[in-house]
């Protein structure tokens, strides 16, 4: 969820000494480097380390694809490293920021002659990587089940005995210890494990972990008025609820098909590691075949390791992050990628302004901001139609001029701060924009602003066009409509939140998939769902799994319509 990420702005570059000089010499001179710097940031972060660099010989399988394992010495940097080893710098895999190496860091490179296979061999290679996997795990699953039957066999690590209790509370057991490696060896051995799926016809297993807040239930009052209330007031109880109605309505619907399933819900209210392993091994979570975890960064991170190292799928569903998929072969991220949503947009560009102008607005050294920048860069320069122009919003005082001597054009914002910061740089950021009375801007957002800022002026939006990705509600598409009806008839209301549409789309599309292909589903669950309410298509960009099907719209007559 957008607006829970952790944002850091980096700090100042570098830092001046000045002795003696005129106060009025030293504001030109501030002003002159300020230009200066902004102007030449991107060449300079890209400007190659003066070390030499030993290639090594040293390998490493990871997902199908072999790497050269790197550790990196003074003066170093993944530009000059992955110039060594003659691949483009995006391809390299760090843990760190590519700006902020260090000796000891490690790096892993694509083997030369890799890339340039065509797409069919590297798929081949996957699926090839997935069924040694498969078989595998298959060998273990037998060995399991001859140990269970035979009377003295000992208990699987990830058996949590009901009985299993301490004086004055339950024990939880502990999940096996993590092995020892590096981190790219521990989730190369995780991913070996793939999780279990029932035949079809029998029960589909799926946990969801959530903040439900169980024990502060007493607190919702059930008088009349509190009742008629309840859109005013606030209860943490309701604040995710809509997401679990929207899997209710799903699974009603699956079981008048004849499709089974066991739903496992499990209240996390607490985000910390602590909670969710205590949750994870006491409730079986481990015995699903799919986990929904609906939970904040910290807790997230902690269930999606325990589920890797259980072999059990794990699907996060409101999260922009792209890099929980990177190692994790068994993650499964809903919202669509940071590679789609950018093609997406660029195409949509293209098509409204052919000869159309890009700026990209962007703040100095948010290190927020680099992923989707580095994308954006990336496929731009790949494309090459599309003219753009990276502005940086320390200049704003010059985007008004610098704009309407560019006419026909586009602006992206990508501007991510501190939320104080964000809401005084959207409403002078819009406020500029609108200044256009002809051949105004057209504005692109990758959050939805609407949703983020509830005081954001709507009549600006609508000059400029403003397009964003956006879980909104289409009054002309038959199958938003019907939803909404359907949720009425169920529960009193309609849905405050796409997270009600978001659970129903998830769960009809993964347990259907289960059901129909078993766990060939998640080797390609490419899936046709004509019904869900927003489009959903699942593919391996990364490790893991993530939608590459982003529904773009754009605003007009103040709602928003699918854009082309």
């Amino acid at each position: 969820m957008k607006r829970f990420l952790c944002r850091q702005d980096a700090g100042a570059p570098c830092r001046w000494i000045i002795d003696g000089w005129n106060w009025k010499m030293l504001l030109c001179v501030c002003i002159f480097f300020n230009f200066q710097f902004s102007f030449f940031n991107s060449a300079r972060a890209q400007k190659p380390g003066t070390a030499p660099v030993k290639v090594s010989t040293e390998t490493q399988v990871m997902h199908g694809r072999k790497y050269y394992v790197h550790i990196v010495e003074k003066g170093q940097t993944v530009y000059s490293i992955a110039k060594a080893y003659k691949v483009e710098s995006y391809d390299a895999v760090t843990h760190v920021d590519i700006h902020f190496l260090h000796p000891g860091d490690t790096v892993w490179l694509p083997a030369r002659g890799q890339f340039s296979t065509s797409t069919e061999d590297i798929e081949a290679q996957k699926q090839e990587a997935i069924r040694k996997q498969q078989e595998e795990n298959e060998r273990k699953r037998e060995e399991k089940s001859r140990e269970q039957e035979n009377p003295g066999s000992v208990m699987s690590p990830y058996e949590s005995p009901r009985n299993n209790q301490r004086e004055g509370g339950n024990e939880n057991l502990k999940t096996p210890p993590r092995q020892a490696g590096t981190p790219s060896e521990n989730a190369n051995r995780n991913d070996q494990r793939t999780p279990e799926v029932r035949k079809t016809g029998k029960v589909i297993k799926m946990a969801v972990m959530m903040p439900l807040h169980l024990d502060q239930i007493e607190d919702i009052s059930t008088t009349k008025f509190d009742i008629e209330q309840r859109g005013k007031k606030s209860y943490k109880q309701f604040e995710f609820i809509e997401f679990y109605e929207g899997i209710r309505m799903a699974l009603d619907e699956l079981s008048t098909k004849g499709i089974s399933v066991e739903i496992n819900v499990v209240d996390v209210s607490t985000n910390t590691a602590a909670a969710v392993e205590d949750a994870f091994s006491s409730h079986r979570v481990a015995e699903s075949d799919f986990v929904v975890a609906l939970l904040f960064r910290d807790a997230f991170d902690k269930a999606a390791e325990l589920a890797r190292e259980a072999g059990v799928y794990i699907v996060n569903p409101m999260t922009t992050r792209s890099e929980i998929c990177a190692e994790n072969a068994q993650m499964v991220k809903i919202q669509p990628s940071m590679e789609s949503q950018v093609r997406a947009m660029l195409n949509n560009m293209k098509a409204e302004r052919p000869n159309g102008h890009l700026y990209i607005i962007h703040g100095a050294n948010a290190k927020s901001e680099k992923p989707l920048l580095d994308e954006l860069k990336r496929q731009l320069s790949e494309r090459g139609d599309i003219k753009y122009t990276l502005f940086n919003w320390n200049q704003s005082n010059k985007l008004t001029s610098t704009l309407k001597a560019t006419p026909n054009c586009n602006v992206l914002s990508i501007y991510d701060h501190k939320v104080d910061q964000m809401r005084v740089y959207v409403s002078n950021l819009l406020n500029r924009l609108a200044a256009f009375k002809n051949d105004s801007p057209t504005l692109y957002t990758i959050s939805d602003w609407t949703r983020d800022y509830n005081d954001i002026d709507f009549s600006q939006l609508q000059l400029l066009g403003y397009h964003t990705f956006s879980l909104s509600w289409d009054m002309t598409n038959s199958v938003h409509v019907e939803f909404l009806k359907a949720f009425r008839n169920a529960y009193g209301s309609e849905p405050t939140s796409p997270l009600a549409a978001t659970g129903y789309d998830l769960t009809m599309y993964i347990v259907n998939g289960l059901n129909r292909r078993n766990r060939e589903f998640w080797n390609q669950p490419t899936e046709s769902m004509p019904t869900l309410v927003h489009p959903l298509h699942l593919s391996r960009r990364q490790a893991g799994l993530e939608n590459d099907q982003p529904q773009l719209f754009r605003m007009e007559s103040l709602h928003f319509i699918p854009a082309q």
